[in-house]
């Protein structure tokens, strides 16, 4: 089944690197803010965790004197040659996040500012390779506290050009909108990321994909507070559990009980889903253990031709699918490593759920 590559062209670029501007060029004055990485020189394979990286910091999207809270409806980022500023494959993606500032404030901070209606963690929203957009359903956002500083981390990844040197660059757009604006959104949503697990008594292949400590919280493809050492039901006493992984050849399905991961804090709706793998995935499937319903699959397709993750589902919807607190669910990730090596694996899913009180 064919699948759309290009992503959607951005209006202007930026050739300073660890610059930002705003504009608000329409009648609902929707701010549209353009990020731009430094230069980054990919002249080995870097796998997962092991590219360049750099952080944008103290971005602000609103002004808090006009209006106390913005609204972020989406962004979409594209990867560029370094010196002509042209668009070029997205193989040299690996991860990015737009999280609250590490060094000012904190999510339990920002949820207190919104009258404790709010259940944000540190990180908004992240982009992976095969997904490198995300616009929310029209008439949802995230709501922010519009003077609330953010930071924004880009990460590189080169896993085919081995005898010529790539120079990239990331330019990431983020789409907002002040509360006290014709067409704002008036649902908000919150965030979780979801981790498949599997016993670290395998060593991995490459380093984990997640940040260590004193790395910027944003660093990561993973979480550190949230994947470090964790316990389920379906581990022995003692056992750990990773979000990297290593997948011998041939098919395999990996399954782990989310519920702690979910934490909800009352029953509500998905909204807004997608999947962050690596090469050779087929796809992930959130169950709910209860009722024994699939709740949704969500696939991924590599490219036909080199080595990466050229495009992941996603799932998008104004009704929403109902997720109960009570009920149990379980997260699984289909990979088939079609090569004669061990590869490295994760599988995370990002859901954006409706918050209760601001809706």
């Amino acid at each position: 089944m064919n699948r759309p590559f290009a992503l959607l062209a951005i209006a202007c670029a930026l050739v300073v690197p660890a610059v930002y501007s705003l504009t608000r060029p329409d009648s609902q004055q929707k701010a549209v803010l353009t990020l731009m990485s430094d230069p980054y020189r990919l002249d080995k394979i870097y796998r997962s965790m092991e590219g360049p990286w750099s952080i944008q910091r103290g971005i602000h999207l609103g002004m808090a004197e006009k209006s106390h809270v913005q609204w972020i409806t989406g962004l979409e980022t594209e990867v560029l040659d370094a010196t002509g500023q042209k668009p070029i494959s997205q193989e040299f993606f690996c991860h990015s996040n737009l999280t609250f500032a590490e060094r000012s404030g904190s999510p339990a901070k920002y949820n207190q500012e919104m009258g404790g209606k709010t259940h944000f963690d540190w990180r908004l929203f992240t982009l992976v390779p095969g997904r490198l957009s995300i616009d929310l359903p029209q008439d949802f956002g995230v709501p922010i506290p519009a003077d609330a500083p953010l930071d924004y981390v880009t990460m590189s990844l080169n896993l085919n050009e081995r005898d010529r040197v790539v120079n990239v660059q990331i330019r990431t757009t983020v789409h907002s909108i002040a509360a006290d604006q014709p067409g704002a959104p008036t649902k908000a949503l919150f965030r979780r990321a979801l981790y498949v697990l599997q016993p670290n008594g395998v060593p991995a292949k490459g380093p984990a994909c997640m940040s260590n400590p004193g790395m910027h919280i944003g660093a990561g493809c993973g979480e550190l507070t949230k994947t470090s050492v964790t316990e389920s039901p379906s581990t022995k006493p003692g056992q750990g559990l990773m979000n990297h992984w290593v997948v011998p050849p041939g098919h395999h399905i990996y399954t782990t009980e989310i519920t702690p991961q979910l934490n909800l804090p009352f029953d509500t709706t998905i909204h807004y889903a997608t999947i962050h793998v690596h090469p050779f995935a087929r796809g992930m499937e959130l169950r709910d253990m209860t009722t024994g319903a699939t709740i949704f699959q969500l696939h991924s397709q590599d490219w036909p031709d080199r080595v990466g993750v050229a495009y992941v589902e996603e799932f998008k919807s104004t009704e929403g699918i109902p997720i109960q607190r009570d009920h149990r669910y379980e997260l699984s990730a289909e990979y088939d490593n079609t090569t004669d090596a061990d590869t490295d694996a994760m599988a995370i899913l990002y859901l954006y759920f409706l918050e209760k009180d601001l809706s």
